[in-house]
């Protein structure tokens, strides 16, 4: 795997730039100073993109148009300890208020779908998933399926060391290949909300993202093309992700990292968050479960025109089952939402009618009950008649 780096710092009361060898910083006294960051490293180029459009919101290569500084400002405002980790009830909300403020500004998006008391009762690896996986469901990609014990001791040996986490193993536990990576540091954000604003909302000229000098810099926007990219390419593709943090031990006060990877193969065995069991808890915890996977899910060219996708509803379903999305592509992993179908029954169908002759095409489904979406399917794929 090539390696690729950009480098960002975030810090409060710092002034942070990248220079050639290595990060610069130097004291500032006065007010607060908007947080940099460190520019995302990722294995060879870019993760995939795709130009197409997402049901909210963009998606790579599309990118906002402006850098938006954070509105109301929350590393300055009082209402988040300044250099600590905060995960107040306060602190998150005036950080809520100002992602839903910079969505509705950039994208024309709805607020961020989040219950704060629930997501405040998360640990912060949990946490840095769930807003991830929050952030690509609202914009039709297909969530992340879960953190793995193994990247998150990557990602928390670069949360220590206060810098983006370093992939150095090629396999998954449980032997999936990893086929591409990306990863993201932050620190002096107040908490893992404080992080995803400025890797998803200001992140571009202007911003504390140090690789991007100029609106023509390969760094910009880099850290939110991670957490909205492709990294799988393949059948059977799945996307997990690890996540680590420090309360203090830097310049920078608290430290966040994040590694995404993409896998041919079979699942990890050391899976300890998924995306249902986020939903789950950001529904208040204690309620019914979203569904599992889809299982058995095929794809063949249809008799008549198109391609004809076939799935049994999951094991472990909870609530009725009242619909699925059904997320496609033109290359492995990169799905996006494509439509919803109805069906309640053990055994569904769909015929997608208005595949082009002659495609590949790749698909994946999810279920959906009353308490949300559950995670997408194994991929399946088929040249459209």
């Amino acid at each position: 795997m090539q390696r690729r780096t950009w480098k960002t710092l975030i810090g409060l009361g710092v002034f942070s730039a990248t220079v050639a060898g290595g990060v610069g910083t130097a004291p500032v006294s006065g007010a607060s100073v908007r947080p940099g960051m460190s520019a995302p490293a990722a294995s060879g180029t870019r993760p995939g993109q795709s130009g197409a459009q997402a049901t909210a919101g963009m998606l790579p290569p599309q990118n906002p148009s402006e850098s938006l500084p954070p509105d109301p400002n929350f590393t300055g405002d009082g209402n988040c300890k300044p250099s600590a980790l905060d995960d107040s009830d306060t602190c998150n909300t005036d950080v809520v208020k100002a992602i839903d403020n910079a969505r509705a500004a950039l994208e024309s998006m709805a607020p961020l779908s989040l219950k704060v008391s629930a997501f405040d009762s998360m640990t912060v690896p949990e946490q840095l998933f769930a807003v991830t996986d929050l952030e690509r469901t609202e914009r039709g990609l297909a969530p992340l399926a879960g953190l793995t014990a193994q990247l998150d001791t990557v990602a928390q040996t670069g949360a220590a060391a206060n810098t983006d986490p370093e992939l150095s193993s090629a396999t998954l536990t449980g032997g999936a290949t990893v086929t591409a990576w990306g990863s993201i540091w932050a620190g002096g954000t107040s908490n893992a909300l404080g992080s995803d604003y400025y890797w998803m909302y200001d992140d571009g000229l202007g911003s504390p993202n140090g690789s991007c000098t100029s609106s023509s810099s390969a760094g910009c926007w880099g850290h939110r093309d991670n957490i909205l990219g492709t990294f799988a390419a393949c059948g059977q593709a799945q996307q997990y992700m690890g996540a680590g943090d420090t309360a203090s031990g830097s310049s920078y006060g608290p430290s966040f990292a994040a590694i995404i990877v993409g896998a041919c193969g079979p699942a990890p065995t050391d899976v300890v968050f998924t995306w249902a069991q986020a939903q789950q808890d950001l529904g208040g915890g204690g309620g019914a479960p979203v569904p599992g996977a889809p299982l058995d899910v095929t794809a063949v060219p249809s008799t008549r025109k198109g391609v004809v996708l076939g799935w049994q509803a999951p094991a472990d379903d909870g609530p009725a089952i009242t619909g699925y999305k059904v997320f496609r592509a033109r290359s492995a992993g990169a799905e996006k939402l494509y439509t919803t179908v109805v069906c309640t029954s053990s055994s569904c169908t769909y015929a997608n009618r208005r595949a082009r002759a002659g495609t590949m095409y790749f698909y994946t489904v999810a279920a959906v009950n009353a308490e949300g979406t559950g995670p997408a399917s194994t991929e399946a794929s088929a040249r459209a008649r």
